[in-house]
């Protein structure tokens, strides 16, 4: 995929891609690759993939929730995905990308100070630990972190009241959103949107959002030993 399909195939999902942008996602292109020989970050490292599989794929997002204005957490970000993608398109957002592998930030940290961008925070830790956070982002995502239940488990407690869990997933989607009932009751969320979107090369995604309708139980989320081993 090049910039300029990439710029087409956005504007679907009401993003726009503006000259400036498409030249950050270039140098962040280019330097996911250059990291990538020093740490593991992604086995996705060719431009033309990385403009589909992590720029494209982490905006169909925005297909499902406007994130302008909004308080944003990424969990388990990674190499950046989605949550730098969003920071981007969406300059108005506050991100916050959440995960427990310190190095990791060493590359984010790289990426926030050269392509600029100010709306970006991190977290480095394990989001089941983070208390002080509760209740206080307007969205909560994740793209490829742990199976739907699980996520919503450790999502949920950091979305305010009448916020948004967006659970980003491939072509199991529905078989995950079917072993996820339990969760959504116990954490009461309810299920507002979903869409399935086809990628250019072919892969499916499948994007959620939930709505919190209640107060989370303090008892979530448990530890992460029991929440692996006893999923809800």
């Amino acid at each position: 995929m090049t910039y300029e399909e990439l710029t087409t195939a956005a504007q679907e999902y009401g993003v726009s891609i503006t000259p400036e942008l498409q030249a950050k996602l270039a140098t962040y292109a280019k330097l996911l690759k250059e990291w990538n020989e020093k740490m593991n970050l992604t086995a996705i490292v060719e431009e033309p993939d990385v403009i589909e599989k992590h720029f494209l794929d982490s905006l169909t997002c925005a297909a499902v929730f406007d994130f302008s204005g909004k308080s944003v957490a990424d969990i388990g970000s990674g190499a950046g995905f989605p949550g730098i993608i969003i920071a981007l398109a969406f300059p108005s957002a506050n991100v916050t990308l959440i995960d427990a592998t310190k190095k990791k930030f060493l590359f984010l940290e790289e990426v926030k100070k050269t392509l600029q961008i100010e709306n970006l925070n991190f977290h480095i830790g394990r989001v089941e630990d983070m208390k002080n956070e509760r209740e206080s982002f307007d969205c909560v995502t994740s793209r490829g972190f742990a199976q739907m239940n699980i996520f919503l488990e450790v999502a949920t407690p950091l979305v305010k009241m009448n916020g948004t869990v967006l659970a980003m997933k491939g072509p199991r989607g529905e078989e995950e959103l079917f072993a996820s009932l339990n969760a959504e009751k116990k954490l009461s969320l309810h299920l507002r949107k979903k869409k399935t979107i086809v990628l250019p090369g072919g892969e499916t995604r499948m994007n959620f959002t939930f709505e919190k309708t209640g107060r989370t139980p303090p008892r979530f989320p448990r530890p992460w030993a029991e929440i692996v081993k006893k999923p809800l």
